[in-house]
């Protein structure tokens, strides 16, 4: 035998759905926007440059895991802190403005592609010739865009 359900809702009622307003919608769109009460007011350069100088510290390393021949360490800096330093470095010149700074950035990702070359052909004295160069260009980076 089934039991007949139970209407929860009074008969004639109707739904109490707010429709939006346009003109309302309207006002909102075009109300000038405090700078001071936003949420994100856009990356933070101080955050960045830390984020550029702990990655930039890794290099280094990558020198002295290609001598020792560790490759998948070298994979390991090249993958993580070092993978990172990429969208870092494109935030800090897309924020710079400059062309100079964004050929710098494209010069330093080359670098970083060079040590990864060097290190899947295991050749350990294009590694760490390619570390150098790349700590070299990130401090040439960092020179223009904090300028």
């Amino acid at each position: 035998m089934l039991i007949p359900s139970i209407a929860n809702a009074k008969g004639g009622d109707s739904a109490s759905i707010a429709m939006p307003n346009y003109i309302e919608f309207l006002i909102e769109k075009n109300k000038v926007i405090d700078p001071n009460d936003m949420l994100y007011k856009g990356p933070d350069i101080e955050v960045q440059l830390k984020r550029i100088g702990e990655a930039g510290a890794r290099l280094p390393e990558v020198a002295a895991l290609a001598e020792e021949k560790k490759w998948s360490q070298v994979q390991g800096i090249i993958t993580g802190p070092l993978g990172t330093l990429l969208q870092t470095m494109n935030n800090v010149a897309s924020i710079a403005g400059t062309k100079e700074a964004a050929a710098a950035a494209k010069t330093v990702k080359q670098d970083l592609n060079d040590i990864n070359a060097a290190s899947q052909r295991k050749d350990s004295a294009l590694c760490i010739k390619a570390a150098g160069k790349a700590a070299a260009d990130l401090e040439k980076f960092v020179k223009i865009a904090f300028k």
